[in-house]
């Protein structure tokens, strides 16, 4: 399938500590706070890392889906990416241990089929689950109604 955009995009992030237990993530237009959770003894203000880890996730498969709606048309009225990982003590040292992804899209009653394809599409696709398979299991659930 052909790709749209750049051959190569580049991106950069500065962090910075807030003088507690999170910081800031500021790229030149936007900013985002993160907190460690309390469970570590962190105050829990704002998305921890790992949550940010998910949110990417279940935002690259959104918009890679979303780009594949507006490329081919897609009937849709709703989608929704549900994603929850665990994070687990292994060998003294933490580690992302598995991620479970539901994907769920309500379409009109005769484009069930199509919407689903390019959902199994975007899974194929979305460069941020391409890159973390290697190194963390992920499954990826889906569903579409009709509606």
């Amino acid at each position: 399938m052909p790709h749209i955009g750049p051959e190569v995009y580049k991106c950069s992030v500065t962090v910075n500590w807030d003088g507690l237990t999170g910081g800031e993530a500021k790229t030149s237009q936007r900013k985002l706070d993160f907190d460690m959770p309390k469970e570590f003894n962190g105050l829990g203000r704002s998305f921890c890392p790992d949550e940010l880890l998910l949110s990417a996730i279940g935002g690259c498969l959104i918009t890679t889906f979303l780009n594949f709606k507006e490329r081919f048309n897609l009937p849709l009225k709703k989608i929704q990416v549900n994603v929850r990982g665990e994070v687990k003590l292994v060998e003294g040292a933490y580690r992302v241990n598995g991620v479970e992804v539901k994907m769920e899209a309500s379409t009109a009653g005769d484009e069930v089929e199509r919407v689903r394809r390019f959902i199994e599409l975007a899974k194929e696709y979305c460069h941020i689950t391409r890159s973390l398979e290697g190194c963390i299991p992920i499954t990826v659930e889906i569903t579409v109604r009709s509606e």
